[in-house]
């Protein structure tokens, strides 16, 4: 047997990535046993040996699933990185006739239920070996920008539309009354949110994990959520890269920018939008939810480049 693979000389980086992997693989199995849609389980693409180039964390958006990466993901490992995409707290759940059961996503006041959730990701990957790097998509954008925010050792993060509050200002509003009335009865106001329904649309997809219908509070929690990101944004000193579309209905582009403000307008920081000509919706990394195909490949070029080697693109 070669010294370096003897038990007793194995570096204490090489213990701490096994034991890493042990870890992420249980929490894999356990998920396997719960009633989950297609497309929306936890997913761990692994090099065998460190190759030095870290860890990218992939965080899929809010009411959706982790099948959202399936296109950009696979260029990720190419590239020598382990990948991880963990599922959103409460998500992906079926019912025993298949249809979507929303009822495990985060209620109105769970909200810092994403950073513990955030947190406990972290601490899954951040010993794998090599740099943490973290991507997310509308709500999984928030979750990037708060762990890029509160751990300062990440080396990046690829912010894709976050939802940070609603670009409809009727939902801003509502959002407003209730966080009000959560501060006069200690966060029980808003529970009743809890108990309305809300549609993406009349009609529903065919295709593809996630959500379409659900409850109202359950948006109204990462609302909230992005609120406290907001509020930590300024702590950050890792570089960001912002992508953001003109036509995007879902997400709030004053705060988008806001974000972008708050972490410093610098050579380190990235803020490209696609043009409004394109029409390039919200969930745009994935051809079940954009269609404009162009747009995904620069998007992935955009986030590979700044991956590869933390260098910013901005808008033309």
């Amino acid at each position: 047997m070669r010294p370096e693979h003897h038990p007793a000389t194995r570096t204490k980086a090489t213990i701490s990535r096994a034991a890493a992997v042990k870890r992420l693989r249980e929490h894999l199995a356990a998920e396997a046993a719960l009633p989950l849609q297609e497309g929306s389980r936890s997913q761990l693409l692994l090099h065998p040996q460190p190759t030095g180039k870290g860890v990218v964390v992939l965080f899929h958006g809010w009411s959706s699933g982790t099948y959202q990466y399936d296109v950009l993901a696979p260029q990720i490992y190419a590239r020598g990185f382990d990948v991880y995409i963990p599922r959103l707290p409460g998500h992906g759940f079926k019912k025993p006739d298949g249809t979507s059961d929303p009822g495990h996503l985060l209620k109105s006041h769970e909200a810092l239920g994403y950073r513990r959730y955030a947190d406990e990701v972290y601490d899954r990957v951040r010993h794998l070996g090599g740099p943490v790097q973290v991507v997310g998509l509308s709500g999984g954008g928030n979750v990037a920008l708060d762990l890029v925010a509160r751990h300062p050792e990440i080396r990046g993060a690829v912010a894709i539309a976050p939802f940070l509050g609603s670009q409809d200002w009727k939902a801003r509003t509502g959002h407003h009354l209730m966080w009000a009335l959560d501060r006069l009865t200690f966060g029980q106001g808003s529970r009743f949110l809890n108990r309305l329904n809300h549609s993406w649309g009349p009609v529903e997809p065919t295709t593809g994990a996630g959500h379409w219908n659900h409850p109202i509070g359950a948006i109204y929690a990462m609302a909230r959520y992005g609120d406290h990101v907001m509020r930590d944004l300024p702590k950050t000193r890792a570089p960001i890269q912002f992508i953001t579309s003109a036509t995007d209905r879902a997400a709030s582009a004053r705060l988008i920018t806001e974000a972008h403000e708050k972490t410093g307008k610098n050579s380190r920081n990235g803020f490209y939008e696609f043009p409004a000509q394109l029409n390039v919706p919200h969930p745009m990394v994935h051809p079940l939810t954009n269609p404009v195909t162009s747009s995904i490949e620069k998007l992935n070029e955009i986030t590979l480049k700044f991956l590869d080697a933390q260098i910013p693109t901005d808008s033309p």
